[in-house]
């Protein structure tokens, strides 16, 4: 019985052990470029204003395709006169109006537009094309947001292998460094070998540090791009891909406008500047209502009331309007002017963003091929002045710089990595791509 009690007490205390460790742990969230990006179109505030915005223009097209329907209101009033007046008028051959100072009254009024010049249809048109063209600004933020993420998430991948870098480099010199304070002590090299390495050495340790911050404001950038405080709580999957993104020289620039939501804007601007040129001049043309009116009218302590109605048309046409309608008109062709003038611009600068991003494409995978061989070279070189050091045969000098030049090469073929798929992202963003598999 004691046997098994101690063995109970000792599993509890290895439970209650176990729970304090993993309550003590904080558990760290690891993220894909994919889940990032869902996060960022899901989260972040731009996006929410946008799509508020898109909200806004439905409800502006619904309140303009309400003017169709009849308009009906209901109006009070009670007030007092200094004279006596008719509460209600003369409604026959002697019968005299009843009079009082005090009046009280109610009226239902109802107004149906039976014809507007097809002005009413030109507003929805134009709150229509106000919807689209908020949809595709919202896209055009998608697309900066996805550019921008995809931007700093590969920054943060280039920082992490640049680090990894450092430290290899930093631990070789650490290696050096000790090597060289055993042969100081047995005089084989002079002190300011040993000076000159560890000079190297916080070099490079500063470098690190400076590496490591940068990653630091790289992780917090892609926080708050997720709509999340400016956080370093966790971790990237992934690393830089080496291999380069294959794209032809001679694609046509012009099949990728259409995906551009910045061209798709500028278009809906367009025909939204051609639809207020039509509704400007359409206040020329008359409007006709129908209306009615019900209603009650009581004189003072509510006696003596009697209904009041009336129905009819209304007819309004503008015969002159002091060169209103005519400025209006004209200011809505220049505008007009300038949406399709800004469309043209808008797509050579697309075309232009296109051919700049295949050649950086182009550029950068040379620059790969280039430093992977050079790193390669410079590691070599690192390892056979380091033996010639040790050995006696080199100096710390010619160990150092080739030093430096191994940790070149390494970064600048990182860089060169970042470069192309920062050019990629440039590609894609520029054919309007970046979002394809993230939004229709």
């Amino acid at each position: 019985m004691r046997l098994f009690l101690l063995i109970c007490t000792m599993f509890v205390f290895s439970f209650l052990q176990t729970s304090n460790l993993y309550a003590g742990q904080k558990e760290v969230r690891k993220l894909s470029l994919d889940q990032i990006i869902k996060r960022v179109i899901s989260h972040n505030p731009e996006v929410i204003a946008k799509r508020a915005l898109i909200n806004a223009a439905k409800k502006e097209k619904r309140a303009e395709w309400g003017a169709h329907l009849p308009q009906i209101n209901l109006t009070g009033e009670a007030y007092k006169t200094r004279y006596p007046t008719a509460v209600t008028p003369i409604s026959g051959p002697g019968h005299f109006p009843h009079f009082s100072k005090d009046m009280y009254l109610y009226n239902l009024d109802m107004e149906i537009p039976i014809y507007e010049g097809g002005r009413i249809s030109k507003r929805v048109r134009i709150a229509e094309l106000e919807t689209k063209i908020r949809e595709s600004l919202e896209r055009e933020t998608i697309h900066d947001l996805i550019a921008n993420t995809k931007d700093t998430f590969y920054l943060i991948l280039y920082l992490h292998a640049l680090i990894k870098a450092q430290k290899r480099a930093i631990d070789a010199l650490r290696k050096e460094y000790k090597d060289a304070l055993v042969r100081l002590k047995v005089q084989r090299i002079p002190p300011l070998d040993l000076l000159r390495i560890k000079t190297q050495l916080k070099t490079e340790e500063a470098l690190l540090t400076s590496s490591k911050e940068y990653l630091i404001r790289a992780k917090q950038a892609l926080s708050v791009l997720m709509g999340d405080p400016p956080k370093t709580d966790f971790v990237i999957i992934g690393r830089l891909p080496e291999h380069p993104f294959i794209v032809s020289k001679n694609i046509d620039p012009s099949r990728f406008l259409s995906y551009r939501p910045d061209i798709r804007a500028a278009e809906q601007n367009v025909k939204k500047a051609f639809e207020k040129v039509s509704l400007a001049w359409r206040e020329n043309l008359p409007s006709l209502h129908l209306f009615s009116s019900y209603g009650r009218k009581a004189g003072g302590g509510f006696h003596h009331d009697e209904d009041l109605w009336e129905i009819g048309l209304r007819l309004r046409l503008n015969l002159y309007s002091g060169g209103t309608i005519s400025a209006e008109v004209e200011k809505a062709r220049a505008e007009l002017f300038a949406a399709r003038e800004e469309l043209r611009q808008k797509r050579l600068t697309a075309e232009k963003e296109i051919k700049a991003a295949i050649s950086k494409l182009i550029e950068t995978k040379a620059q790969i091929k280039r430093y992977r061989v050079a790193k390669k070279t410079a590691k070599e070189a690192y390892r056979v002045e380091s033996l010639k050091y040790r050995t006696g045969v080199g100096t710390v000098t010619d160990m150092l710089i080739s030093q430096a030049a191994w940790l070149n090469a390494e970064a600048d073929y990182l860089r060169a990595l970042y470069s192309h798929q920062k050019a990629k992202i440039e590609y894609e963003y520029a054919t309007g791509t970046i979002a394809m598999s993230y939004i229709k």
